[in-house]
Parts: structure tokens; sequence; C-alpha cells
């Protein structure tokens, strides 16, 4: 079976193009994408314009438009305004923000074509996937389709959708006399958008008005099941039956109130029974000296050129003092102190200086394994990953650390058992024993620490994640190591997990709390990424890689690590 991962790194590199794009357009470094979203530093750019809509796989030809258009909301819209004229009601909220989409769109500047035609190629993309899904075909559909490709038209002056140009004639010329003097005043005040939106509202309530005569008078014809999926998928499509966009935006509109109180509510129910521990001490010598040789024949196997890898490292890691000037040099750059020696003595040659620069590696790399049941299956790869890395890191220069987390227990262990003793009481917190295991630390050599690491192999130790508490624990302890620079590396292959925790509390509470650490982590100066191992973790982590491990370590994935690294990459996308 092929992997699909290759198919994931290119989706995410044309997401990230389009981020960039959207930069530069806007003048904004905040700007950046994670999962299908983008975001301006931790608030979403949520439009509910259904041809903006970023599907699972988008070319870059068509995802430009997208980001076109993003740019330009976020240049000509004031967000303030826009979410204080927000209707109430869902068809109204969806046609007014659809409306403000075609308002900015159409500011394209003629100076840009190339914006302009990346700007039309994704309506008529919609346009052909919404027709060809059949949508038209009930009343409500080509109803709405049709007052979309009038809006589209006259705001921007082009052609409506080619194709389905004579097949809307009709409702066209019916739409007319109602739509045309409110399309006339939107394309007059286009670049007003107070007075724009005057008419937008007048529009909104139009579409308002004619939906629910539409839902009157099919409820009142009685029961007819072809209407009903028509309705169904059209629903679905403009997301008429979830305001899920619009509430995201509204919760994540006052970042600070959102962490604060995600902050509040994160709880441990009981913490006698968590520990940090060497897990190495809990495995016979024997088994570990196994599991380092078995290692050490996949690293034979897999041809990798370490010493390239040291020294590419070694490239992106290391940073240059000022200069230092050594004079009483024979060559050099002319010491004009010391000039009046000439004329005391024409045969003195230490006229000159010397610059000298030192170079170093102020950085400290953490790498955290998610020890948690789902990992069993890529436990030998991450550990000859984590192997290979640490030892080239600490040889490149870097101090490296290796660090894991799991529970002690399934389904809760001791913490739960007495939550369920005392009557289960509401919002408990946090219901399973942690175990933070260190398997080499910052002080610790790579040739000492070599065996300990290979305790990553022991399966019998994977049981459950808590992720929030783990990077909380690893940035701490990067925290107390003297380097300027402190990355850390999560490796996991999903969300976190504790079943008892679930239990206990909403089903989104120990992904709330990793959200929050992370916020936290880069508040610090701390880079955080997180290794999806085949998936894209970007929907967590603001700066994320892809690995694929069902073929082993490859050097794809390597390449992406040593980009990672480049200090140029600070800042872009953080969550500041």
């Amino acid at each position: 079976m092929n992997s699909p991962t290759p198919d994931l790194r290119e989706q995410r590199r044309v997401l990230e193009l389009s981020a960039m794009v959207t930069r530069a357009l806007a003048d904004d470094p905040h700007v950046h994408i994670r999962q299908q979203l983008f975001f301006r530093e931790n608030r979403p750019l949520v439009t509910l314009a259904p041809h903006l809509r970023v599907h699972d796989s988008e070319s870059l030809q068509h995802l430009r438009g997208v980001a076109d258009s993003l740019a330009l909301r976020l240049l000509h819209t004031q967000h303030a305004l826009h979410q204080q004229l927000m209707p109430a009601d869902a068809v109204s909220r969806l046609i007014f923000d659809w409306l403000e989409a075609l308002r900015t769109e159409s500011l394209a500047p003629e100076s840009m074509p190339g914006m302009r035609h990346n700007l039309q190629q994704r309506f008529y993309f919609w346009s052909a996937g919404y027709y060809h899904a059949r949508h038209t075909e009930s009343e409500l559909g080509i109803w709405l389709y049709t007052l979309a490709q009038m809006c589209w038209s006259r705001l921007n002056a082009l052609p409506v959708y080619p194709e389905t140009e004579d097949f809307i004639e009709s409702t066209r010329a019916s739409l007319t006399p109602v739509l045309g003097p409110l399309l006339y005043e939107l394309r007059k005040h286009r670049t007003d958008q107070a007075s724009y939106a005057t008419y937008a509202l007048r529009v909104a309530a139009l579409v308002h008005h004619e939906v629910e005569a539409m839902q009157k008078a099919q409820s009142e014809s009685g029961t007819d099941t072809e209407d009903d999926q028509e309705w169904d998928n059209f629903s679905l499509l403009l997301d008429f039956d979830g305001d899920e966009a619009a509430a995201y935006d509204e919760v994540l509109n006052d970042t600070t109130r959102s962490t604060a109180m995600t902050q509040e509510q994160y709880q441990v129910f009981d913490n006698q029974y968590d520990k940090e521990e060497h897990l190495s001490e809990l495995i016979r010598p024997e088994l570990l000296n196994g599991y380092r040789e078995q290692i050490n024949q996949r690293i034979s196997h897999q041809n990798l050129h370490i010493n390239l890898l040291i020294q590419r490292l070694r490239r992106v890691l290391t940073q240059y003092s000022d200069p230092r000037w050594e004079n009483d040099q024979e060559s050099g750059y002319i010491d004009g102190a010391r000039l009046s020696q000439i004329i005391s003595n024409p045969n003195e040659r230490r006229l000159f200086r010397q610059p000298t620069v030192a170079p170093h590696t102020p950085c400290s790399i953490s790498f955290l394994v998610d020890c948690s049941g789902s990992m069993k299956h890529h436990a030998e790869t991450v550990t000859l990953m984590v192997d290979i890395l640490s030892r080239a890191l600490e040889q490149a220069g870097a101090q490296t650390e290796v660090l894991g987390f799991s529970t002690h227990a399934w389904n809760g262990g001791r913490p739960f058992k007495r939550w369920m003793a005392r009557q289960r009481p509401a919002h408990p917190g946090r219901l399973n024993e942690v175990s933070h295991r260190v398997f080499k630390a910052a002080k610790t050599p790579w040739k000492r620490a070599n065996r300990d690491i290979v305790a990553l192999m022991k399966l019998d130790y994977y049981r459950e994640g808590i992720d929030g508490e783990a990077v909380q624990w690893a940035c701490q302890r990067l925290q107390s190591l003297q380097s300027q620079r402190k990355i850390l590396y999560v490796l996991s292959d999903g969300c976190p997990m504790d079943s008892a925790t679930n239990l206990g509390n909403n089903e989104h509470y120990l992904e709330n709390h990793l959200l929050q650490v992370l916020d936290s982590a880069a508040q610090q100066g701390i880079e955080v990424w997180g290794i999806g191992i085949g998936l894209d973790l970007s929907r967590l982590y603001t700066h994320s890689l892809i690995a694929d491990f069902e073929h082993g370590l490859d050097n794809h994935f390597l390449d992406d690590f040593v980009r990672s690294l480049r200090p140029t990459r600070l800042g872009l996308g953080s969550r500041s």
C-alpha cells in the first residue's frame, strides 16, 4: 500500500506557499496557516463565502485565489465594523459575509492582473463544482446560485460563469427588477465598507425572506424525499445548518480571554502517583543491549551519511560572534595607531591587525516522544530517528535531550478510582497518573546515553498520552539551560488522549490545555515543533513537520528537519 505522506507533504507545501502570498500582499507577518485554516496571529481568518472554502486537497493554481482574496480582506475590511453589522440568522450572515468578500475582491488593483485572474478563476472553479454537483436542480439552488453570479458579475464588471450563462438566464431575468437597483448601489459604494454594508444587509434580508418562503412552501406541499435531499446538500454546501465557523471566530476573537479561561479550567485531580523516571533503570541490561544492537543494524542498513548530516546541521546552527582584533600582525588591515612606528623604525613590519571570529552553537534541542499505545507500531523507527538526530546534533555543537511521556495505567488508574469513590464530582481535571521519562539528559553525552535511548523500544510502557503537561515539563527543562536558542520537537501521531480524563471532562479538555501550553511556550521564546507520524499536526502546532516512517527514516524528512532549524524561520506564523 502506498503511503499518503508524500501527498500530505505536497499539500502542506501548497498551503504554506499560499500563506506566504497572503503575508506578502497584506504586508502582515502574522498570517500563517494551520491545517485548512488561515490565521492572523491566533485569530482564524474565517470567511463564510462558499467559493473561498479550502478543501482537503487543493491545487496551487486554485488556492492562489483564496490567498489573494484573504489578503484583500485584511487590507480593506474593518473586522470590528463587520462583526458589529453581522446579522443574527445563519442565512443572512452567510450572504452578508459573502458580499463583503466579493466587495474586497472587486478592489483588486488593475496594476496586478495576475491577482485579478486568480480571483476570477477561483470563483469559476467554485461555480463549476456547484453546477456539476447538481445543486442547481432545485428551485432554491438555482435561485441562490443565480444571485451569487449576478452579485459577483456586477461588482467585478466581469461576465458570469460562461458554462451556466444560458442556464440561469430566466432566473436572472426574474431577479433583475428586485436585485438590479441594489446591485447598482453595491457597485457604487464598494470602496466604502459602511455604506456598502447598508445595501448588503438589504440583499441578505431579501435572501432570508425568499429562503423562508421556499421552506414554508415545501413543508406545506408535503414530504418530498428528492427535494429534501437537494435542500440538505445545499445546506451543507452553504453551511446554513451550522454556525461553527462564526462561533469559532467569536471564541478566538479575544485571544487573551480564551487563554485565561483555558488556564483557569485545567487542574489535576490527584498528582501523588505522578513520576519522572529513567525508563532504562526499569529494563534488564541484556534487553537494552539487544535493542541497541537492533538499532545499530538499522542504521547500517539505512545507508545514511551521518557525517554529511553533521556538516549540514553545523552550517545551520553555527553562529559567529563579533570579530575580535589581533594586533601586531605582518599582514591584514593597517593599524592606524601604529603608523608612527614606520618613521621611528622603517623595518618594522608588524603594522597590521586581523579579525578573528569564534564560531559557537548556542542551541538546546529536546525531543519529546509520545509513548501512547498508538505509537507502538512506529517505536523502532522513532528510536532510530531520535538516536541519529541527537548524536548528529551533539557533534554539530548543540545540547540535546530525549524525553518521553505516557501514563502508568490504562483508563485512569488510581486517581480515577478515587474519583469514582468520591461519587464522581464534576470537572475533576486530569484523572490519570502521568509518567514523564528521561532517556537522555542535556548534560549527558550521547556516548553514555545511547543505550538509555533505546529504552523507547520497550512497548510494555506505552499506554495513554497527556500532551499538555508533557510539553510544559519539557519546556521547563529547556528553560533551565543557558542556551540562547531553545527548540522542542514533539513526536506524535495525533491529539492528546486519556479515556478517564475525557470521561470526567469535556472531550476537548486535554487538547485545549495543550494549546494553552503552546501559547505559553511561544511567549517564553521556545520554538515548539510538532512532528506528525504519517499525518499533519498543523491544527495543533504552529510549526510542524510530516514524517513517513512506513519505509524507515527517509531523506525527505531529514531535509525538512534541517530546514526547520534555520534561524530565518523564527517568528513566521508565531502565536504572538
